[in-house]
């Protein structure tokens, strides 16, 4: 129903995974939902150690939207989060639909968000709906993603180009960050007029300019391949389809 925006706002909607053996980013990470500041859509990404790149994944025909850019014009397709040409931890990051974030998202009510991570199908997957417009069987907690059409964020796990082991043991995640690293790099670009006065650190240092820095949800529901019924949030398993409705 409701997503954080604002100046100063970070927030996110992610799974990782990690133990005292296998530190970020062995396990991987999956990026959902991120925004920062007042962005009109999310950024669906995957983090990971070395050798998982997505560079044969092709908008318009593998998924709806775009790539984002690395530091130069070219995809950030490359999901190692040290790969040359992107910029540090950015890993591979594709632009969601107008409207999936920000004050237009909640303006409309908000929306549903559903993502796959199916490594026995060999994919990561997402999709977005304004509210009102989920399909029947999603209403129906009866999911059939291969009726939904093309996703907006595709990953391949072609274990030529990024095997599905990069991601494992992985849990959900909602935070905000408030500034934080991207908050604070990008706080002149996405904020100019507040920062020519401010930093952004200073800027979320008043409550009163943080009203909308917050999360509201109607739903969450996980399912695993094979379940009768939805999984509980606490333990993911390979092979589900996430579902996020807000």
């Amino acid at each position: 129903q409701h997503a954080p925006t604002g100046c100063g706002t970070w927030p996110a909607f992610w799974l990782y995974g990690e133990d005292e053996a296998h530190r970020w980013p062995a396990w991987g990470e999956y990026d959902i939902i991120e925004g920062v500041h007042d962005d009109s859509s999310t950024l669906t990404t995957l983090h990971t150690a070395a050798e998982c790149q997505q560079s044969q994944i092709r908008p318009g025909e593998d998924f709806t939207e775009t790539w984002g850019h690395g530091t130069s014009s070219l995809p950030a397709s490359n999901c190692d989060v040290n790969a040359p040409g992107q910029w540090k931890n950015q890993g591979c990051s594709q632009a969601g639909p107008q409207g999936s974030m920000g004050s237009s998202f909640n303006t409309g009510g908000g929306g549903t968000f559903a993502a796959e991570w199916d490594p026995e199908a060999g994919h990561i997957q997402a999709w977005f709906w304004p509210r009102g417009m989920e399909p029947g069987d999603l209403k129906a907690k009866n999911p059939e993603p291969e009726s939904w059409g093309m996703p907006y964020s595709f990953f391949s796990l072609d274990p030529a180009s990024c095997s599905s082991d990069h991601f494992q043991n992985m849990r959900v995640v909602f935070n905000i960050n408030l500034c934080g690293d991207l908050g604070a790099a990008k706080f002149a670009e996405g904020c100019p007029e507040e920062a020519k006065t401010m930093t952004c650190e200073e800027m979320v240092a008043d409550p009163d300019r943080m009203q909308e820095a917050f999360w509201m949800l109607s739903g969450l529901d996980v399912y695993a391949r094979g379940a009768t019924t939805a999984a509980p949030p606490s333990e993911p398993s390979p092979g589900s389809p996430w579902i996020f409705a807000d």
